[in-house]
Order: structure tokens, then C-alpha cells, then sequence
């Protein structure tokens, strides 16, 4: 297979640097702001999203206030040296203190997730305006099809029939939103009643405010869906479903300065990780600090931890314990789980365990036939359904992907997370060469790194991976 260039300064050398970001939310911006600051000499970008708006997304073009961000402000800077970078923009946008309903007791900041999009796209449009005329934009109204090796950098195709030229490739797009959980009827899918897109703008309207709602799912998707029902006086019962009935935990102590291994070496299975999160958070919790830093201290710590578990013991916690890793890792806004915790508490809301085993529709109503543990179904009848079961993180059901495999220039991680990247998000292809200048960031780099979902998470690798391509190391 025929390779691009490795060297960045003789890509540089023939002109202006190319490069193409293929998506163009949280992941693909953050990318463009820290390639334009710590990429030296004259770059081309150009940034392949389908999308009008930059740098929102699924996450940040919510525009129900009531769907805020589940970190506080000081700990969602795009800068890993300027931390009060992101809480200072909103006093200075006059977004904050606003009516005080965003800022927690201790002072925390959980804003909508709207203002926070709208920081990320300012610092883009600052960060290009103090580059140029270095640094040039295009905004590609596209999808991209297919990226192949062309003279000595890659050509991708767009949907619209176009093509981009680069000399280095940045994969930014996050997770898709989840497909059907389970079978559902011609009926049930024609039914305004199902709400299979959660984020769509005007999704909500059509449930009635008496009707009861059934919401597939327990965890983040399903926490914004509820306050939204909530917040618009919705008097119907809600019935929130998942196999394990986990619901994302709220936020506690945060802590910097607990030591996730100590002076133990990181541990070689998944039982061990186990034993030494649970003697952790047992520590931590004697000290009156709760569980909460010890979590976030194996968050800090985690791809060196991930990276010393062989790929079968990788494989073992993505199956056992990923999902509790995640109900206490991906913690909701207190705002937001304080409105739960009501509904719960007064019936409003509840939680039970089940699966979704099929979706219909009748005249009166959608009925969902529940699997219970143990296998015994039952069928329920509802005035509204809402999927909340998350992104798809099945990278096979992007059509991008899914060329890039059958080339052979992507393969897919050996936990089965995501597509397979080295320390600096490089590619490697199916012949386990690494592509110098094929990069992935984001949620499809999860399965190498062992967390790369959150936004601060992305923005330091980012800024740490544009770092070393301006050290001529990437």
C-alpha cells in the first residue's frame, strides 16, 4: 500500500500545509484551535461537517436550558494551561452569574449546554481571526466517503461529488445516535408518539402532558429527556427501562490530588482494577471525601493503567464493568439530578430494570413489550416512547469507516471500542503499519486510551497530539 510523507517540514516546505478534519463538533474544533496555535507556518484547513453550526454536535446544540453541561465550567476549558479560560468567557458573555440557577452551593458553574457550545465556536472564530492570514478555513458542507492515498497526502471524496486534497487527515466525528434497541412495527416507527431521535428540536411536542412515557435507557440521554418533561410540567407517570436500571451518579468532592496506583504497579487483570478501585474508594471515603476522587483518579490515571491490562483483560471490564464505570465517571449536573431525585422520591419517575424486547402501536396507544430479568415478558402500554439508549458506538454503521476497513488503511481496536490508534492517535491499518499522518481523536479512540469521551479529556490529548506535530514528533 502506497504511504503519504512523514515529515512535516517537507509537507510544509512545498507551500501551505493541507489538512482536513473530517467532523466538525466539539472533537473536530478543538482540533482546528489547537492545530492553528501550535502549528507553525501557513496552513489550509479544511473542515468536512454537514452541519451549518461548528462545534456543537449532539452534545452542545441542545437548546433546552435545562440540558447542561455534567462538568463544572472551570474543569471544561479548551486549554489545559488557562483553566478558568471557559468560566471566564461566560462572566464576560454576561452568561454567568445569570439567575444563579447554574451555579451549584460550593459555587460549581453547570451552564447550558448552548452557552457552552457557543464558547467553543468564539474561541474558534477568535483563535482563526488573530492566525489570519496564516490559517485558512473552509467550512465543507459534506460527508466524507472515502479518503484515499493520493501523491504523496490523501484525496476524500465528499458526498456532494467533490474532493479535498490533504497532506494530513484529522478523523473528528463522534458517535452517531443509536439505531433501533429492538424490533419496532411499521405502525410504532410512523407514530409521533416514538421519539426515536431524542435531539430533535421539536421531539417532546408531541407527547401528551398526561400521557405516561416509557424512556428506553438510564443513563445521560435519559437524565436530559426526564428534566425536560419535567421542566414543561409533564403530570403523566415516566417508566425509565434498562437491563441493570443503572442511572449516572451525582457529582461529590472533586480532589486532584489522590494517587490512583500509589506504589502499586497497574494492575494486569480486571479482577485486580476491581480490587484496587474498591480499596480506593474505601480510602477515600474513611478520609469523609466520598468515592468521588478515587474515581476521578483512575480517570487521570487510566491510560496507563488501560495500557498495562493485556487485550483479553481489556476485553473482560468492557464486558463486566464498563457500565458501572460509566454510571460514576459520566455524573449528571446537580441541577439536574436534584429534579430527578424530586420525581423519584414522589413517584413521578421510576426506575426498573428491563429490557426492550419489541415496539408497537395501536390506536390508543404504543406498547412496549418488556423482557424482565430472568427472561418473563410483559407487555405495557404507553402514551409516549423516547429512546434514550445513547450513541451508536458501532463504528461499522458509519459508512466512512466501514470503506476505510475494507481498503485496509483503519482496523478496529482489540477491545472492539473503537478504531485502533497508537500513543498519537495515528492510524494503524489491517497490516499494522502505523499511517504518519492519518489521525483519529475522540470517542472512536476510547478502546486505545481507555477514556476519551469527555470533552476535557479530548481537548488535552488534542492539544498534547498538536504539540508534538509542531515538534516535528507527530
Amino acid at each position: 500500500m502506497h504511504r503519504p510523507m512523514t515529515e512535516p517540514d517537507r509537507l510544509a516546505s512545498a507551500g501551505r500545509l493541507r489538512i482536513a478534519v473530517v467532523g466538525g463538533g466539539f472533537t473536530g474544533v478543538a482540533f482546528v484551535i489547537h492545530a492553528t496555535r501550535l502549528i507553525p507556518g501557513p496552513l489550509d484547513i479544511d473542515i468536512i461537517e454537514p452541519s451549518a453550526a461548528l462545534g456543537l454536535g449532539h452534545a452542545y446544540s441542545a437548546s433546552d436550558p435545562l440540558h447542561r453541561i455534567n462538568v463544572p465550567s472551570e474543569r471544561m476549558s479548551l486549554f489545559a494551561g488557562d483553566l478558568s479560560h471557559a468560566t471566564d468567557w461566560l462572566f464576560q458573555k454576561q452568561i454567568l452569574p445569570g439567575d444563579g440557577a447554574s451555579t451549584d452551593a460550593i459555587g460549581h458553574h453547570y451552564v447550558a449546554r448552548s452557552h457552552y457550545g457557543a464558547y467553543v465556536a468564539d474561541t474558534l472564530a477568535k483563535t482563526l481571526t488573530a492566525a489570519a492570514p496564516r490559517v485558512s478555513l473552509r467550512h465543507r458542507r459534506a460527508l466524507a466517503t472515502a479518503i484515499r492515498p493520493a501523491d504523496g497526502g490523501w484525496s476524500i471524496a465528499l458526498s456532494t461529488g467533490d474532493a479535498v486534497e490533504a497532506d494530513r487527515v484529522a478523523l473528528c466525528f463522534g458517535h452517531a445516535v443509536a439505531g433501533s434497541p429492538c424490533p419496532i412495527s411499521a405502525a410504532a416507527a410512523a407514530d409521533p408518539r416514538l421519539i426515536a431521535n431524542p435531539w430533535r428540536a421539536d421531539g417532546l411536542s408531541s407527547i401528551d402532558k398526561e400521557a405516561s412515557v416509557l424512556l428506553v435507557g438510564t443513563g445521560l440521554t435519559m437524565a436530559d429527556m426526564a428534566a425536560s418533561l419535567l421542566g414543561r410540567g409533564h403530570k403523566g407517570k415516566l417508566i425509565a427501562v434498562s437491563r441493570r436500571g443503572l442511572m449516572a451518579q451525582p457529582h461529590g468532592l472533586f480532589a486532584d490530588d489522590v494517587n490512583f496506583l500509589g506504589d502499586c504497579a497497574p494492575p494486569l487483570t480486571a479482577l485486580g482494577l476491581l480490587d484496587l478501585v474498591r480499596r480506593r474508594v474505601r480510602a477515600s471515603t474513611d478520609q469523609g471525601r466520598g468515592w468521588h476522587p478515587a474515581i476521578d483518579a483512575l480517570r487521570y490515571n487510566l491510560p496507563r493503567v488501560w495500557g498495562a491490562l493485556p487485550p483479553g483483560e481489556r476485553r473482560a471490564v468492557k464486558r463486566r464493568l464498563l457500565a458501572f464505570w460509566d454510571v460514576h465517571r459520566f455524573r449528571v449536573a446537580p441541577q439536574v439530578h436534584a429534579a430527578l431525585a424530586a420525581a423519584i422520591g414522589d413517584g413521578r419517575l421510576v426506575v426498573e430494570k428491563a429490557g426492550v424486547a419489541a415496539i408497537d402501536a395501536n390506536q390508543d396507544s404504543l406498547v412496549a413489550t418488556l423482557r424482565r430479568p430472568g427472561g418473563a415478558l410483559q407487555e405495557r402500554r404507553f402514551g409516549g416512547i423516547i429512546l434514550c439508549v445513547g450513541p451508536d458506538r458501532d463504528l461499522t454503521h458509519n459508512p466512512l469507516i466501514r470503506e476505510m476497513f475494507a481498503v485496509g488503511l483503519a482496523r478496529a481496536d482489540a477491545v472492539g471500542l473503537g478504531l485502533d490508534v497508537d500513543a498519537g492517535s495515528h492510524l494503524i491499518a489491517r497490516d499494522g503499519t502505523v499511517q504518519p499522518n492519518l489521525l483519529a481523536f475522540g470517542p472512536m479512540t476510547r478502546g486505545t486510551f481507555g477514556e476519551m469521551t469527555g470533552a476535557p479529556d479530548i481537548a488535552r490529548h488534542i492539544e498534547r497530539v498538536a504539540g508534538l506535530m509542531a515538534a516535528g514528533a507527530a
